[in-house]
């Protein structure tokens, strides 16, 4: 993979940072591009023989968010990967008392971020073709009480995700998400309960790096467009009420 480049936002911690690091890992030159400083990503990257590149960005901000992808792309000669995961929780509450403020900060940093990233990583794919993976939720595919304005953003990312492989299929550019469950991560600390936890087949929250594992798989899976993958240790597919 020597020679490629990618750009992964919500890069300085938790899945973002973990799909950085398991990109360089494979030779992969990474733009790591977060609101918080993601230089210590950057620097064990370095120190492990790999190219980073550090993006302070908003990608709320529409021109913010394309003016940081084609800094990764100028800085790489190219964009060959991309994973969209920046993204915020909002608060609990349910819809009638949901306010509009934090229900439309939610849609500008998750949806509206992942858009115009994508859009702007797609320019840059057209010559050459690419792969992008987007973070959605296994929230993408139920309703969840008092996570309105969350559920709706996932919702909306797995139609995004689905409308843009489509689209570019035929142009060498695949277009994918994965749908964590429970992720060990600084997003879920101290909104899930045990009762939650055991909910999960597995039994456990995932890894960062096991959610990374399936990024990887789809960014280089060369006829896998469209999907959106849950990667929740069998949440989805266990029937409700059976222990």
């Amino acid at each position: 993979m020597s020679g490629r480049v990618a750009f992964v936002t919500g890069a300085a911690r938790g899945i973002g940072a973990a799909v950085a690091l398991r990109l360089a890992r494979e030779g992969v030159a990474v733009a790591v591009a977060d609101r918080e400083d993601a230089s210590g990503i950057a620097e064990s990257i370095e120190e492990s023989g790999g190219r980073a590149l550090v993006l302070r960005v908003d990608v709320s901000d529409p021109d913010a968010a394309t003016c940081a992808v084609d800094r990764a792309a100028e800085w790489g000669g190219g964009l060959d990967f991309a994973c969209n995961n920046a993204g915020v929780p909002g608060i609990r509450a349910e819809v009638a008392d949901y306010p509009d403020d934090v229900f439309w900060r939610v849609q500008r940093v998750n949806l509206g971020g992942v858009f115009a990233c994508l859009r702007a990583e797609l320019r840059h794919m057209l010559a050459a073709g690419g792969a992008v993976v987007n973070t959605a939720s296994g929230a993408a595919f139920a309703g969840v009480p008092s996570s309105s304005a969350y559920v709706a953003s996932k919702h909306a990312i797995a139609g995004l995700t689905k409308t843009a492989a489509v689209e570019y299929a035929a142009r060498g550019i695949r277009v994918n998400a994965v749908a964590p469950g429970l992720v060990r991560t600084r997003l879920v600390e101290g909104l899930a309960d045990e009762s939650f936890v055991a909910a999960h087949p597995a039994g456990r929250p995932a890894e960062p790096e096991e959610v990374a594992e399936a990024v990887w798989w789809l960014l280089n899976a060369p006829f896998v467009t469209g999907v959106v993958l849950p990667v929740d240790g069998g949440l989805l597919a266990r029937v409700p009420g059976l222990s």
